[in-house]
């Protein structure tokens, strides 16, 4: 309903020249003025709000369009911040279906204005101290410890001030519970490999190497037997506690269905139930569910997930700048897109959806499953009885990597 309401929106706002705040405002009604309509704009830089206002009067015949000009968008950029003009249509008074005040259209744009983000300062962080065993690898730091095991490729403990943060993984992650529509199209059937793939990683062998003092890098190189395929995954440990992972795929034939995801898996601790994001929301969004806007958005997990008449994938978010999950003292972890991520965090693990047909089926855990993605294949919806997503929605199986 979200995009749908996206889709007919009656007023068209395009950019003409965001640097002077330039935009056209077209009604698309056939038969009604803009009267009864009344616009306003803010100015946001990442997640606060710089500037409000007020459109000029929205008196547009059918049909008609005029430039305005935003004369209050001057900013002087701060390092890696965002600057984004929405604009939004909202009815000025009651009407026989919404009540005033409700959001009939909206826009946003993205200001040409930025300033780069400042590089970490490497040679300031703390030394790290390496232990390496037969099958595991520890790295530890002022007031952290990570232990990586060397048997399956992911992180066995890793601890601020003695505090667990994460439970298990992460581990590449290549399924989804199937949806409506993916059932439709015979999606499970048809990629039941990558199902096996995301249960059945192998890692082949563990490259350590520590670049300086501060920095320690670990390599696992993977493969994937259920779809004759390799996932290499790579961690770097900074002295500040900081991980960067890469995790990369590279197919070995081209005869492989599309995947419904390429992304690791995760869990952490259930008391990190605060989520919050800097991404599109607050509902969820898929690769061809975008009507949302790009702000910063704070919810519970439980609040996370969609109670659908059968359960099947939801929650996700798409365009993800950086998503936390805390405590209520905010404590926890922050995971930042290099540039961006798909984020899910639910109460509930894949298999948990897949194999119930109602939600009081499922059992809600005592940790919560993090998914941490490049990109899901899209929804689709042309038809729930067999239209697959539209060709440009698809995630082709191919050489790919994100950070």
């Amino acid at each position: 309903l979200h995009e749908i309401k996206r889709v007919y929106q009656y007023i068209r706002t395009t950019a003409v020249d965001l640097a002077t705040g330039e935009i056209e405002i077209e009604n698309l009604f056939d038969f009604k003025g803009l009267d009864d309509i009344e616009g306003t704009w803010t100015l946001m830089g990442d997640g606060d709000l710089l500037a409000k206002g007020d459109l000029p009067e929205l008196d547009l015949a059918p049909g008609a369009s005029r430039t305005v000009t935003i004369a209050d968008l001057d900013v002087t950029p701060e390092p890696g911040v965002e600057y984004w003009l929405n604009v939004s249509y909202r009815l000025r008074e009651d009407a026989p279906w919404a009540d005033a005040g409700h959001e009939v259209a909206w826009e946003q744009f993205l200001l040409p204005v930025s300033a780069p983000a400042a590089e970490p300062g490497f040679d300031a962080m703390a030394e790290l101290q390496v232990e390496e065993s037969d099958d595991a690898v520890t790295i530890s730091g002022a007031d952290f410890s990570v232990t990586f095991d060397r048997i399956h490729g992911t992180i066995g403990s890793w601890t601020h001030q003695g505090i667990e943060l994460v439970e298990s993984g992460p581990q590449p992650h290549f399924w989804r519970a199937p949806t409506d529509n993916d059932k439709g199209n015979a999606l499970p059937k048809r990629a039941a490999a990558w199902k096996a793939a995301s249960q059945n990683w192998v890692v082949s062998s563990t490259e350590v190497t520590q670049p300086g003092s501060s920095v320690v890098e670990v390599r696992f190189l993977g493969e994937l037997p259920d779809v004759a395929s390799f996932n290499e995954v790579g961690y770097t440990v900074f002295g500040n506690g900081e991980i960067q992972v890469e995790s990369r795929f590279q197919p070995s034939h081209t005869e492989l269905s599309e995947m419904p995801r390429f992304g690791m898996q995760l869990t952490v601790p259930a008391a990190f139930d605060t989520m919050t994001w800097y991404g599109r929301g607050p509902h969820e969004t898929y690769w061809d569910r975008q009507a949302a806007r790009v702000g910063v958005y704070s919810s519970s997990v439980d609040e996370q997930y969609f109670d659908y008449s059968e359960p099947q994938d939801t929650g996700n978010r798409t365009d993800v700048r950086w998503v936390t999950l805390t405590r209520s003292d905010g404590l926890g972890l922050e995971a930042v897109g290099m540039p961006q991520l798909n984020v899910t965090a639910l109460f509930y693990t894949t298999e948990d959806i897949e194999e119930a047909k109602h939600k009081h089926e499922m059992t809600r855990r005592d940790f919560i499953t993090l998914n941490l993605d490049h990109k899901q294949t899209g929804v689709g919806g042309e038809d729930s009885w067999g239209a697959r997503p539209l060709p440009q929605h698809i995630l082709e199986p191919r050489a790919m990597s994100y950070t």
